[in-house]
This record gives structure tokens, sequence and C-alpha cells, in this order.
């Protein structure tokens, strides 16, 4: 993968070695928080994933890569709340709490990664 073309507010455009343009929201939390984007920025598409790098005591920190279609059909840790009639605009997020966690494993950043999602 090349260098990000650029970066804004926690998303790093990429272009990948196929020439596959790329959108990645980054965010780096800890353990038992919450982490969302509102609908109007992070719409679901085949060239869009949500990045997480889950702080802890570790050197290593987990990486975790969710495809942003994953929300199209949303089950825990993902979170998709439409906020009606709240001040808060609608949301896709991820739930980190320590009892999702297992279920968050199947994004886990592995060796396979990159061929899966970034050809």
């Amino acid at each position: 993968m090349h260098p990000p073309a650029s970066s804004r507010d926690g998303k790093l455009d990429v272009q990948t070695p196929s020439g596959r343009s790329l959108e990645l929201f980054v965010s780096t939390q800890r353990v038992g928080g919450y982490v969302f984007w509102t609908k109007r920025r992070l719409q679901p598409a085949s060239n869009r994933f949500a990045a997480i790098v889950l702080v802890a005591d570790g050197d290593d920190p987990p990486v975790y890569l969710v495809p942003s279609t994953e929300w199209r059909h949303a089950a825990p840790p993902l979170v998709d709340r439409d906020n009606v009639g709240k001040r808060s605009e609608a949301e896709y997020g991820i739930s980190l709490a320590h009892s999702s966690l297992p279920a968050l494993q199947r994004y886990s950043w592995d060796e396979r990664s990159p061929s899966d999602h970034f050809r």
C-alpha cells in the first residue's frame, strides 16, 4: 500500500498498489469505550473502512478493520443509531466494552487482511 494521499479529521485517503482508492476512518480507543461516525460522514461503500487501534497495556495494540458495508446489517458490536428526535446526528458506532471484544475479533487485522481488503 502506498502512503496516504491525504489525511484529515481521522480519515485517510489511500491508494492501493493496484490503483484502488480507499477511505479509512481511523480512531484510537481504549477498551470500554464507544467510537462512532455520523452517517452523513461515513456512508457505507465498498471502498470505506473503519480502522480501530485499541490502546492497551501491551506493546502491540490490536487493530480492527471494519468494512463500512457491515453497517447495512449491523450486528453487535456494530451499532446503527438513527437518533430520531434527538440532538445528536444519526451515527454508526462500535461498542468497545469488554463484553463486545469477542464479537469484534471477526474484524481483527492479521496477515491476510491486506490481500482480503486492499487489492
